[in-house]
């Protein structure tokens, strides 16, 4: 993976939550586009706006 990942790029491998900060953008991502083949498992992807939304939601926050 990180011969895959551009310098900009971080990855964390947390439990089983993989991690992919990719600054420049997930379509310009070498290893996002490949990272379920290399992990060998179906992905989904979540940008952070999106995530801290679902949290409001969870939290019942509008």
């Amino acid at each position: 993976m990180n011969a895959l990942k551009f310098d900009s790029e971080e990855i964390a491998l947390i439990d089983n939550v993989f991690y992919l900060h990719a600054p420049d953008g997930i379509g310009r991502s070498k290893l996002a586009a490949r990272v379920e083949r290399l992990l060998g498992v179906g992905a989904t992807a979540r940008n952070w706006r999106t995530v801290s939304k679902i949290g409001e939601m969870a939290r019942g926050v509008s």
